[in-house]
């Protein structure tokens, strides 16, 4: 289940739930001063495993997949001022398990699988909400789904991740303006499912399996450039 926050307001979108990972059409708000959650309109197709982004005050969710446990295609787009979704330009490459940022104005879908965490890609393509058109980016290091980003100083950071029998340690940074990635320092824990989050200048990452498949971690790791 992506999070996302659009001004002051946290947005959990869809997510699976339950045992047989049920893809869910919900979306919430959290409102903090009142410590309470609030629904809102539903998305057009429930999907989990997806990511989502924030460009001018709208929440953009690619991928992911549905009923029937199908990739979905399609991505949608949340107006808060609205409460309405409205369907845009699909993902090029289907995938869920997928991690995303926004640089620029771009919504970057970074790896993910098609359902298969032993076909892991390696794809980034970048969504502009201005032209509803996708386009393709310089492809990660390595291929990985089960992953987390975020954005520090204009760069996106790319986290962990899984295949069927192992965990990821891998930290790979890409610069929107260069259209290239590098290398950093490794998690000290390898980790999948798990989450990420740039504040004053530093990078946190929380939570996730140290093992694949059903596994969990309390463990926080920051990460100073």
């Amino acid at each position: 289940m992506p999070l996302a926050v659009v001004g002051d307001t946290l947005y959990a979108v869809g997510g699976l739930a339950g045992q047989n990972f049920v893809p869910e059409n919900t979306l919430w708000l959290y409102r903090e001063a009142q410590n309470r959650w609030e629904p809102r309109a539903p998305l057009p197709t429930p999907r989990g495993a997806s990511g989502v982004g924030v460009v001018s005050g709208t929440l953009v969710v690619v991928g992911g997949w549905g009923p029937g446990r199908r990739l979905v295609a399609g991505t949608a787009i949340y107006e808060p001022a609205t409460d309405h979704w409205r369907d845009a330009a699909p993902i090029p490459t289907p995938r869920d398990h997928l991690t995303g940022a926004v640089v620029g104005g771009l919504v970057y879908a970074i790896g993910g699988r098609p359902l298969d965490p032993d076909r892991n890609y390696d794809v980034v393509e970048a969504y502009d909400p201005a032209t509803d058109r996708w386009s393709v980016r310089a492809p990660m290091p390595s291929r990985r789904g089960g992953l987390a980003a975020a954005v520090l100083d204009g760069k996106v950071h790319v986290v962990g991740g899984e295949t069927r029998n192992s965990v990821f340690a891998s930290h790979e940074v890409y610069d929107p303006a260069t259209d290239r990635w590098s290398s950093a320092l490794p998690l000290p824990e390898a980790r999948h499912g798990l989450a990420a989050a740039a504040l004053g200048g530093k990078l946190y990452v929380i939570g996730g399996g140290p093992k694949a498949g059903f596994a969990q971690t309390s463990a926080v790791d920051v990460f100073t450039p």
